[in-house]
């Protein structure tokens, strides 16, 4: 059975990201997280877009 077969590696219909604040707080926590690996940061509206 692969990784995407295997229901107990599914997330749940209900499943949702735990919330860290607003949009704005939440794109920071990534663009700080991005920085700090060395990743192409995306623009803010690229971000919400994803």
């Amino acid at each position: 059975m692969t990784q995407q077969e295997d229901p107990r590696l599914q997330p749940r219909a209900d499943w949702q990201t735990k919330s860290r604040g607003s949009s704005e707080q939440e794109y920071e926590i990534y663009k700080a997280a991005a920085e700090s690996l060395g990743w192409p940061v995306k623009s803010y509206d690229e971000w919400l877009a994803t």
